[in-house]
């Protein structure tokens, strides 16, 4: 049950316990302490100012009843006059509950500020380090690659230029080094591209999860409207997040899954869904659960306070579930959830 759940009902449960009190339906003493015992309760659910509030209600009706009893009108039942050194005992210690229980709401919260500061802190730098691997391989390595095909165009055409037939050898040796050199440019870019998502805070998820369809290498089927994850619909760590998770995915069908099809298929509500699927040769999970990046996957997911599901078999193929949360878009809020775990834990 929720905790507006769980509080609605200890509401409920102190206002019928009242009217109990009231209607004098049992021994009052009795449904008193449980009175108190729903307010001590609900200082664990609800904040410290509304635990103080209610606390203070349940004193005013207790002196209330007490001064009511005392003077001759408690209700159906013929009742003693209930001890004015009661209620100040209870109240003071639902008090102390109260005061308890926001203590360790406060610390949970403090800790989970913190441990969400250093996850930001590190999601990025990883990504800024991505960012500079891919400026170094396009500004250093790229051009470096350039400038030798080039020099091999001008070489050639040097040769074509001289009098005489050129060796036919060295036609052939630069014509392979030129075409080498001509991979290994295409290569770097592609590298460059992986460590960092091209315009992918422009074009949305969808939008580079299309482009990673279709640079795959391997036919990928995208199964949905990349539209439906448009820019700004999550926080950009959580779309490289996610597209790391599906880029992953892709990866490992493409290399080790001998599939005809893969696919991608997406579905936005109240959860992002993202499926990636393959009906290649399967793995026993038993056997291979911390193999193929699994666990890389994983450790993304719980960064995004999603869920991973990773469901194969041999022979049957596999499909990787990514479940991440809209409730919580911003990048501070991220890992907000490990707050309320932790006073979950405690109450």
């Amino acid at each position: 049950m929720s905790r507006p759940g769980i509080g609605r009902l200890l509401t409920a449960a102190s206002l019928g316990l009242a009217l109990a009190i009231v209607a004098g339906w049992a021994d009052p003493d009795i449904l008193l302490d449980a009175f108190w015992v729903t307010l001590a309760i609900g200082a664990f659910v609800f904040t410290l100012r509304v635990a103080l509030l209610r606390i203070l209600l349940g004193s005013l009706f207790d002196i209330a009843y007490s001064a009511s009893a005392a003077s001759g009108h408690g209700g159906a039942m013929e009742i003693e006059p209930l001890d004015l050194a009661e209620w100040p005992l209870l109240a003071v210690i639902s008090i102390i509950v109260a005061l308890m229980a926001n203590r360790v709401s406060t610390t949970a919260r403090r800790y989970a500020a913190l441990y969400r500061q250093a996850s930001d802190r590190l999601i990025k730098a990883h990504e800024e380090e991505r960012a500079r691997l891919a400026r170094d391989l396009h500004d250093s390595v790229g051009q470096t690659l350039t400038a030798v095909i080039l020099t091999l165009d001008a070489a050639e055409a040097g040769l074509r230029a001289e009098p005489g037939a050129p060796s036919s050898t060295a036609q052939t040796a630069i014509r392979r080094a030129h075409a080498l050199a001509a991979t290994a440019l295409d290569q770097a870019q592609a590298v460059a591209t992986q460590l960092r998502p091209a315009r992918i805070h422009e074009i949305g998820l969808g939008g580079t999860i299309r482009d990673l369809a279709d640079s795959a290498g391997v036919p990928v089927e995208v199964r949905f409207d990349p539209a439906v994850l448009p820019p700004g619909l999550l926080e950009p760590e959580q779309e490289i997040g996610a597209y790391r998770i599906v880029q992953e995915a892709v990866g490992n069908a493409a290399r080790h899954s001998r599939a005809a099809r893969i696919w991608i298929d997406a579905e936005v509500s109240d959860v992002i869904r993202l499926e990636v699927g393959d009906d290649g040769v399967g793995f026993d999970q038993s056997t291979k659960s911390r193999g193929l990046g699994l666990e890389g996957m994983r450790e993304r997911a719980d960064i995004l306070m999603g869920r991973l599901d990773v469901r194969s078999r041999p022979g049957a193929g596999t499909t990787v579930c990514l479940a991440i949360p809209r409730s919580a878009p911003s990048a501070s809020a991220r890992l907000s959830g490990a707050a309320g775990a932790a006073m979950d834990a405690v109450r």
